[in-house]
């Protein structure tokens, strides 16, 4: 397939993002990818932060910048956080006809709040709606990417990392391949759904939520042929929150997709992959 390892971020924009952000890294070497590893930012990121790791927004974001630019060309790197929004809304609210221009009117925005409300006003004024999708969102099941559930994730996806990794990797859809490390959008409960997995009720303290993790994590070893060191299925199941797991699906839906990559389209959008 020509790549080695495929990483996958469960991807947060909360203020304490590194609490929530997870990495899992498959090593897809073999015929039989394996999980090596699945943790926390403050640990998959713990070299790349500046000064001491940090459940910090923009320490971590800084940190998780680092990792994705020092990954080698052989890497693929899956983020669950909208790399774009509606055409219509690109050109009206932030006067975009291409993904860049996108990139630069999302990181011109004061603050996440200060994205949504262009966002939506210029959609109130000239559309019958107000949180409208991409296509790709209305195809997998997404939110709006300026839905107040993921406002905060996708401009801090767009505005931290996209903006400033943009150069050191490739973009699928919109870059050409070249000799770097590439970056997919994905989306996990979209690719839990297709798996025949569980999409939702996996993430809680209670049995029947542990159940649904240890089924789901069961299945995206199964039927993605991965192999998971025992020690890391405990930690997986054992994170309530259900990061881990989502990072381990967003590994599993780049992995799954790395043939199917389309390269330097002109789709102001962008693609989830799943």
């Amino acid at each position: 397939m020509g790549f080695e390892t495929v990483y996958g971020v469960d991807f947060s924009g909360a203020r304490e993002a590194g609490e929530n952000i997870w990495v899992s890294e498959l090593d897809v070497t073999d015929d039989n990818p394996t999980l090596v590893r699945c943790r926390p930012a403050v640990e998959a990121l713990e070299s790349h932060y500046s000064n001491t790791p940090t459940t910090n927004r923009e320490a971590t974001l800084d940190a998780l910048v680092s990792f994705v630019e020092s990954r080698a060309s052989e890497s693929v790197a899956g983020f669950d956080f909208p790399f774009s929004v509606p055409e219509r809304v690109a050109r009206g609210a932030f006067d975009a006809g291409t993904w860049e221009g996108v990139l630069d009117g999302v990181a011109d925005c004061a603050d996440a709040d200060a994205y949504a409300e262009a966002c939506a006003e210029w959609a109130r004024e000239h559309t019958d709606g107000t949180y409208l999708k991409r296509e790709t969102d209305a195809e997998w099941g997404a939110f709006s990417p300026y839905h107040f559930f993921v406002n905060a994730q996708a401009y801090h996806g767009m505005a931290d990392v996209l903006a400033e990794i943009h150069d050191a990797t490739t973009v699928v859809p919109f870059d050409e391949r070249g000799s770097r490390p590439v970056v997919a959008e994905v989306y996990p409960a979209a690719t839990l759904d297709v798996l025949g997995l569980y999409r939702e009720g996996y993430k809680g303290n209670d049995p029947g939520e542990q159940r649904r993790r240890e089924r789901n994590l069961a299945g995206l070893t199964e039927r993605a042929a991965l192999s998971v060191h025992p020690t890391v299925r405990e930690r997986i199941v054992e994170d309530a929150e259900g990061d881990a797991l989502d990072s381990l699906a967003a590994a599993a839906a780049a992995y799954r997709n790395v043939g199917e990559f389309d390269y330097g389209t002109s789709n102001v959008e962008g693609r989830i992959y799943v």
